[in-house]
């Protein structure tokens, strides 16, 4: 499966060499120009990662863990070209993941372990 995402990853990362009162104009005209839509998403990915890797995520009874935050572009994007049903497959979801490592969260368990003592018990 190929990345639609890649290339504007890549200008979003690209951008961080660019001098601060260029990077401006060039944001701009991305933004207005070609593929406009991927390099908004891509930019409001990194802003999701940031606050994602602030937050402090639990898995819920029941429901389950949080795996991943997706930009609406990018759900929008695979579910007209794939169905909507490919966000249950969990071999799609896997490819997302790899493939988009910004959308992962790392989400801890339920219960809290404080211990564990191994008692050998002998006769």
């Amino acid at each position: 499966m190929s990345n639609p995402n890649c290339i504007s990853t890549l200008i979003a990362n690209a951008l961080d060499d660019i001098p601060s009162e260029l990077r401006t104009q060039v944001v701009n005209e991305f933004k207005s120009g070609f593929r406009k839509e991927w390099v908004n998403a891509s930019i409001q990915q990194q802003k999701i990662a940031k606050q994602t890797s602030i937050n402090n995520f639990k898995s819920v009874n029941g429901v389950g863990r949080l795996r991943m935050r997706v930009d609406p572009t990018l759900y929008h994007y695979w579910g007209h070209k794939i169905g909507y049903g490919c966000w249950k497959d969990s071999q799609f979801l896997r490819e997302i993941e790899r493939d988009n490592p910004e959308v992962r969260v790392k989400c801890g368990g339920t219960r809290t372990q404080f211990g564990f003592q191994n008692t050998q018990v002998t006769s």
